[in-house]
């Protein structure tokens, strides 16, 4: 059997057409030529399947497709068909792989992951993909570099396509790893010690404690770490490396996850924004930086709570695979993030410097 195949494939604006004409005997096992069979199946088809696979059910995976549940049924179908093999078990009444299934999933993460480097590496070397930019961001470098140095990106290039995630540090590499995004810019906790990664830290930045004017943690001049802990603490999750700082008895402040070890404020906030509103009539103290908190201590919304020997440092940085090449575009990217984290030095150093007597 003589098979003539067309293959095409669209990436970031780069399309490119490949003819292949592979003969496999009419009795062939499906075994001694299943890398030949999955060159011919269509990229679509796989994907489908593979989604199928990671959802465990086929309205779900539709929904997330953006097609019909039958049409989901039937690209699944045509699939087995091309294949002439069983892959799902449907005595099961769940989505089940045979053995055949599990063995074209294997194959088909490792070949699409493949074909989508190489071509986006033939993109980069043409110059075709300063158009696009999928990153994430850890709630707290959101909204101190990640947004505003994505707005001078966008202005000095306004025909980019820009994807923008934000999640938590963990969920960060988590999509790094999986290829779901280009780069991400979070906290480097448990990943500059993992050889799939390459690390940059580009923001360090010194945590105050804030809280409403006229708070009563003011009337006691500089306080200490159990005096503050009398109150509910506001902020992002806090990583163990600086949880580990903080006693065992942590009063109303928080607690400590026992799974993983960071430090779970009394008030959780995804991302660290509108804190001077939360913290309007009530007791609750935030952590937070001053460059963060500068327009609303310049219009007196919020107040630096002095503190004696306390330090929390936030530090995080870029986090990208180091066996594929980053794009024209989160390069582009990576000197807008280091260019606004140059500026914050200097505002927060400027900032100390103004409230100096209130630190």
């Amino acid at each position: 059997m003589l098979w003539n195949i067309l293959y095409a494939a669209d990436h970031s604006g780069l399309q490119s057409h490949y003819w292949h004409e592979i003969s496999i005997p009419a009795n062939s096992h499906f075994d001694r030529y299943d890398n030949l069979l999955l060159i011919m199946i269509t990229q679509r088809r796989l994907r489908h399947l593979l989604l199928l696979v990671e959802y465990g059910h086929f309205g779900r995976a539709a929904a997330a497709l953006n097609i019909s549940q039958p049409a989901l049924t039937k690209s699944i179908q045509a699939l087995e068909a091309e294949l002439g093999v069983m892959l799902l078990d449907r005595k099961r009444g769940a989505v089940v792989l045979t053995a055949f299934g599990e063995l074209v999933v294997q194959r088909s993460r490792t070949l699409l992951n493949a074909e989508e480097d190489l071509l986006r590496e033939i993109s980069l070397l043409a110059g075709l993909e300063m158009g696009s930019l999928r990153v994430a961001l850890g709630p707290y470098p959101s909204v101190i570099s990640g947004y505003p140095a994505m707005a001078r990106l966008l202005a000095r290039r306004p025909k980019i396509t820009v994807a923008v995630r934000v999640a938590g540090w963990r969920e960060v590499a988590h999509q790094v790893a999986a290829r779901e995004v280009d780069l991400g810019l979070a906290e480097l906790s448990g990943v500059q010690a993992d050889d799939q990664f390459a690390t940059e830290v580009v923001g360090q930045h010194h945590g105050r404690i804030f809280c409403r004017p006229g708070h009563p943690i003011l009337a006691s001049g500089r306080a200490a770490l159990p005096a503050l802990l009398e109150f509910p603490w506001m902020a992002s999750q806090i990583p163990e490396r600086i949880a580990a700082g903080l006693p065992r008895s942590l009063g109303r402040a928080g607690k400590i996850d026992a799974l993983t070890g960071d430090f779970i404020p009394a008030v959780t906030i995804d991302v660290p924004m509108q804190i001077a509103d939360l913290l309007a009539g009530s007791d609750t103290l935030a952590l937070a930086s001053l460059a963060l908190m500068e327009r609303d201590l310049d219009a007196g919304k919020v107040a630096v709570v002095p503190t004696s020997k306390i330090a929390f440092q936030a530090s995080y940085g870029f986090i990208y695979l180091k066996d594929r090449s980053l794009t024209p575009a989160a390069l582009a990217y990576m000197e807008e993030v280091r260019a606004v984290e140059a500026e914050i030095v200097r505002r927060e150093a400027a900032l100390a410097a103004r409230y100096g007597d209130r630190l």
